[in-house]
């Protein structure tokens, strides 16, 4: 694209995100039909549809040529380098229950890069927008993450994927530490509303554990792009590849990076397999890899591991092709404060 057609995927993206969010917040507090999507307990409202779906047409009106992952409709549009992401109504729990903590997200990658991420607060009615390599803004004024105070005495936030079950014992190890180590860890339920806080300098830090959606994309740029360093559990930086977070540097195998690079289906999915197998007997455990998203799309990342750097000492317990193998573990905060984080987070793995 050009840069006009630039301005119009961006343009496009906040008026799309704008309307969804406007929808939600008009039927905030009324009844609604609340269905279960899985027996996780994840929620569908006709509010997600209709957002969806209105964000949906409102894209492919104007790039009909271009691929769309929505939480709700699931893959559709054509075969393309240019993919968009959709989560419509994120913080859907949230909604259910009548708590205002709810937004909207929109994506759009080339050839596996994310270069646009759009987030809505549909409550108080704003829009984060990020551009890559440009720079992160809300509304008008330019983000960047500068949180004050030491980070023992500051909050950070956990985010967990629906997935996480109740007796997943390394996420109650994890956070239990994280809560003795910090002043306050918050808890949202709205990961794209939590990117925001940490792009704005809110929050010290994000934990992921285990993540998955379409709500992951955009704030990960926006963040990124507001200064914020983020690395998996063994310290190694993550990039967009794929439509998937994946490990980049020294641990990737050629096949990983390659495979993921190639953008989506199958391509992605072997290399990322392949780069995997490839690497299996090393010390470090990336914690990034393949993750089958909510509506069977396979999403392509890595299983890399390495003994070179200064994480040669991190290790894992986590079994082959389980947990940590199969999703999305980061740690998220501004350079300053990610070292000790890191460190906080690798206290409680390395505990086990």
């Amino acid at each position: 694209m050009n840069r006009n057609e630039w301005s119009l995927a961006r343009e496009v993206a906040v008026k799309a995100a704008t309307k969804a969010g406007e929808l939600a917040r008009e039927r905030f507090g009324g009844k609604l039909t609340i269905q279960h999507k899985d027996d996780r307990g994840d929620l569908v409202t006709e509010v997600d549809v209709q957002a969806d779906r209105l964000i949906v047409e409102d894209i492919l009106a104007v790039f009909p040529s271009h691929r769309i992952y929505s939480e709700e409709a699931g893959e559709g549009g054509a075969v393309s380098d240019w993919v968009w992401h959709v989560d419509p109504l994120d913080g859907t729990n949230n909604f259910a229950l009548g708590i205002p903590l709810y937004g909207v997200c929109i994506s759009l990658s080339y050839q596996g890069q994310i270069v646009l991420g759009v987030i809505r607060d549909s409550v108080l009615g704003l829009n984060y927008v990020a551009v890559k390599d440009e720079g992160a803004w809300q509304e008008d004024v330019e983000l960047e993450a500068k949180p004050k105070g030491v980070l023992v005495k500051s909050t950070i936030s956990w985010i967990q994927g629906h997935g996480v079950g109740k007796d997943d014992h390394r996420a109650l190890r994890l956070r239990h530490h994280l809560e003795h180590s910090v002043k306050r860890v918050l808890r949202m339920w709205a990961p794209s509303l939590t990117w925001a806080m940490l792009a704005r300098g809110d929050l010290h830090g994000v934990v992921l554990y285990n993540s998955e959606g379409e709500d992951l994309y955009a704030g990960l740029l926006l963040a990124q792009e507001a200064g914020v360093k983020v690395t998996d559990f063994a310290g190694n930086p993550v990039a967009m590849l794929g439509g998937a977070v994946a490990v980049v540097g020294r641990g990737i195998s050629a096949g990983a990076s390659a495979g993921a690079s190639a953008g989506a289906g199958a391509s992605a999915s072997a290399g990322a397999s392949a780069g995997a197998s490839a690497s299996a007997s090393a010390s470090v455990e990336i914690c990034t890899g393949t993750n089958s998203g909510r509506n069977g799309d396979t999403i392509a990342g890595t299983n890399a591991r390495t003994n070179e750097g200064t994480n040669a000492g991190v290790r894992t317990s986590f079994e082959e092709g389980r947990e940590m193998a199969q999703a999305v573990y980061l740690v998220a905060a501004v350079p300053e404060y990610h070292a000790e984080l890191l460190a906080f987070v690798q206290e409680a793995i390395n505990a086990e």
